[in-house]
């Protein structure tokens, strides 16, 4: 049974997936595990079927059979895969393999977009496919790191594709598989940082009041008077600093434009801060296996009984975290010697955007300093419970123009 054309943005980030499929969106964390004993595995019942639809992400046991994805094994995701025990499959922040290389990228993106198309599908039927077969074809925007849309975008465009073959999900949740033929129709491969700036230049004016305030409150005297939310995401000319969990992405835009030339990216992110802490909470005897656990306990109030372990893993995630605010902001130094001169707006955003701000904000502040002149220059810095979306936002406004019938689409590409 096939449906009209989903759209969807897909933001695979290295410690969440943030997704937006025709305006909903949806977040989970970047991790999966493969089932190799898949005996003990009882079907949901009838009566069970609701409350899974209702928590499909974090429920759901895949397959798949595509070019992205060269594994054949089921997998779990979400809160099951986290509390699965099983080894967690999750992006390497310190690989040199890339996520257009890895099968996480694909079992992730086909994941997504088959839990979107099954729950949809159930919502509006109150049943599974008669046939045990659905079918949907998607206009997919989705992104890489700077350094790595260089070498591999093409390659990952044409994975999607496939040459027009389907993608097969196969869920196993139930009594009889599921099988969801995934066809990609069109596809835009954007670079990280490139596709949050769309975001903002794309922004709605409850966002734009947000990004003022954001901006205002770290410049208490005044320095910022008469400057609105709109004039600074119209900016022409911006450094964007986009840090993620595996890589800080430096998106330059030149007289509107993304500059690739002068873009860059680092390969560390807020997850080397957190690798660090768990390295030295696993020294001590900590009983931390992954980034992931350790983030989950740190970012969660504690309760009565966990405040004693959590304050001293807190302070130890802090002294790291200052560390790292030191070779962000080294790098900024990098970056600004390059395209200082012509830069109007500083953003930082993402997802590691609130926990480095503590150390990271006056770095960045006397960095910028050492480079200045008489004219302002704003650092917006922008909170991650919001900014965390600025990729996923941009590249689903991408998405929406690519249909051919769509005239927009070719002033995107020349945006490129």
């Amino acid at each position: 049974m096939t449906t009209a054309p989903i759209t969807a943005g897909l933001d695979l980030g290295n410690g969440y997936v943030k997704a937006n499929i025709n305006g909903l969106v949806r977040v989970f964390p970047s991790i999966a595990v493969k089932q190799f004993n898949t005996s003990h595995h009882t079907p949901l019942g009838d009566d069970e079927i609701g409350t899974f639809m209702n928590d499909i992400i974090n429920q759901m046991d895949v397959s798949f059979s595509s070019p992205l994805v060269r594994s054949t094994e089921r997998r779990l995701f979400g809160e099951r895969a986290l509390k699965s025990g099983l080894n967690l499959e999750e992006f390497d922040v310190f690989a040199r393999t890339g996520k257009a290389e890895v099968d996480l990228s694909g079992v992730l993106a086909l994941a997504t977009i088959a839990a979107d198309r099954l729950y949809d599908f159930y919502d509006k039927n109150g049943s599974l496919p008669v046939s045990g077969k659905l079918k949907v074809k998607v206009d997919l925007a989705t992104a890489l790191p700077i350094g790595e849309f260089k070498h591999h975008a093409k390659a990952f465009k044409q994975k999607f594709l496939n040459e027009g073959a389907p993608h097969i999900a196969t869920f196993y949740n139930f009594e009889r598989p599921v099988h969801v033929e995934i066809v990609f129709e069109n596809v835009y491969v954007a670079n990280e940082g490139e596709s949050a700036q769309y975001g903002l230049m794309l922004a709605k004016d409850q966002f734009l009041d947000m990004i003022h305030r954001e901006a205002v409150k770290r410049f208490p005297n005044g320095e910022l008077d008469g400057i609105t939310g709109k004039d600074l995401v119209s900016a022409k000319n911006t450094l964007g600093i986009d840090i993620g969990e595996g890589t800080i992405d430096f998106a330059v835009f030149s007289n509107g434009k993304f500059n690739g030339d002068a873009s860059s990216t680092m390969n560390q992110g807020y997850g080397t801060v957190l690798e660090s802490t768990l390295t030295k909470l696993q020294d001590e005897g900590y009983p931390y296996k992954s980034r992931k656990e350790l983030s989950e306990f740190i970012h969660n109030e504690p309760s009565p009984f966990t405040k004693k372990k959590w304050t001293h893993v807190k302070n130890v995630n802090q002294s790291e975290e200052n560390r790292f605010g030191d070779v962000v902001s080294s790098e900024v130094s990098k970056v600004f010697s390059r395209v200082g001169g012509f830069i109007e707006v500083i953003f930082v955003f993402g997802g590691g955007a609130t926990p480095l701000e503590w150390s990271l904000f006056n770095k960045l502040q006397s960095r910028v300093a050492e480079f200045g002149d008489d004219n302002l220059l704003p650092i917006v810095y922008l909170d991650s419970a919001f900014s965390r979306f600025l990729n996923v936002q941009g590249l689903f406004q991408v998405a929406q123009r690519l249909r051919p019938e769509t005239a927009n689409t070719r002033k995107l590409a020349k945006a490129k």
